[in-house]
């Protein structure tokens, strides 16, 4: 029997995200790297590609920019690892001091409490650390040995209160299987993982006689079946769109409540939208996440808002059989956790098909461009200026 496990577009909320009106911007501070990951799309892996910290002042310059040009809620701290840069509490400081939130994006290599504490002090609200099996050359650990690192995180950050906690995943045909087992111990550390993200291996061309492999290649349809096959009634909310293919999904997200490991049902699409509409309209920004801090909401809360709105009636019912079982339930407090699959650009008719409304756009010489793709545009400048 065929299953097509991808959803049909119609069925989700397209997020409403655009070049000049963004909840991101993604900042690179340095080339800087404690590991050569493979296929890493910034070349941290090669030889021949230098490295170097930006300057302070180009940071700041980049950062209103961003700003200027994106509404961003957030700014995206990335690198290299951006934890070797020698200014990075003043580059969250300033950040912060733009009204924006400042979010860092690391391999974890580095984190100690110690340090996040003090990054904390300085307006860090998010922390976004890669844990995956692809990130080791020599030896390929299973996916659920490593949710120990990952629990190793999660009691860290779980220190500060009011930073956000993500993990990404990359993923390719040799651990796709293995996917369902991080989603699982995720939602068990629900009071501590408010995001996870799954990102599919791209090789990247860094030069014009560079070859692309695509045999271990993984697709949104291999994303979408390992997990149906895990999880009955897993929901899609929400996605963002491709450039070059019309019904095509780059970005996909379900969003469950939940509360000690279980689902207490998901969020529709229509509820995904008014939060976003609320966002924009309270706030003038569109938003990736719930709430400031962890992506926590009440029981009370979540029964009144299934009296007003009818897609929130699975979870009111949830709740209210807690509560029957334990009244002190009307008081606790439940978690909001997002799982996104975000597919990076592969060939359409011979071209990068990127995100339609991309959130990490990243400047480059005065210009915006997809972040995973920048290297092939630099290609693309040099062939345009020798031509």
């Amino acid at each position: 029997m065929h299953h097509d496990y991808t959803p049909d577009i119609r069925s989700l909320y397209r997020l409403p995200f655009s070049k000049n009106d963004n909840p991101n911007g993604w900042l690179e501070i340095t080339t800087h790297c404690n590991m050569r990951c493979p296929n890493c799309y910034r070349g941290c892996d090669q030889e021949s590609i230098p490295q170097f910290h930006e300057s302070l002042e180009e940071v700041k310059t980049n950062i209103d920019e961003l700003i200027r040009i994106r509404n961003c809620h957030i700014i995206s701290i990335s690198g290299g690892e951006p934890l070797l840069h020698p200014e990075l509490p003043e580059i969250i400081r300033y950040i912060s001091s733009k009204g924006a939130k400042p979010w860092l994006h690391t391999n974890g290599v580095l984190l100690a409490p110690d340090l996040i504490r003090q990054l904390g002090q300085c307006g860090l609200k998010g922390i976004i650390v890669r844990v995956d099996s692809l990130k080791n050359r020599s030896h390929r650990a299973a996916e659920k040995d490593l949710n120990r690192e990952r629990e190793k995180f999660a009691f860290m950050v779980a220190r500060e209160k009011k930073i956000h906690l993500s993990f990404i995943c990359v993923v390719n045909k040799e651990n796709i299987e293995e996917i369902p087992d991080i989603v699982s111990w995720a939602r068990d550390f629900s009071k501590y993982v408010d995001f996870i993200a799954f990102i599919p291996m791209r090789q990247v061309r860094f030069k014009e006689d560079d070859v692309i492999d695509t045999s271990r290649w993984i697709y949104l349809e291999d994303l979408c079946r390992v997990n149906a096959m895990r999880f009955a009634g897993l929901k899609y909310a929400s996605f963002l769109g491709s450039q070059l293919e019309d019904s095509a999904i780059k970005w996909l997200q379900s969003v469950w409540v939940i509360d000690r490991g279980k689902v207490l049902g998901y969020a529709s699409p229509r509820m995904v939208e008014l939060f976003q509409v609320m966002h924009h309209f309270f706030q003038g920004k569109y938003a990736y996440k719930f709430g400031n801090g962890r992506s926590k909401i009440v029981y009370l809360s979540l029964l009144l808002f299934s009296i007003f709105f009818k897609d929130m009636r699975p979870v009111g019912r949830a709740c209210l059989k807690a509560i029957l079982r334990n009244p002190l339930k009307l008081f606790g407090i439940a978690s909001i956790q997002v799982m996104c699959y975000i597919i990076p650009p592969g060939l359409v008719n011979g071209r990068r098909d990127t995100c339609d409304g991309c959130p990490d756009a990243i400047l480059y010489k005065g210009n915006l461009y997809p972040s995973c793709g920048l290297e092939e545009a630099k290609l693309e400048m040099v062939a345009e200026e020798m031509a």
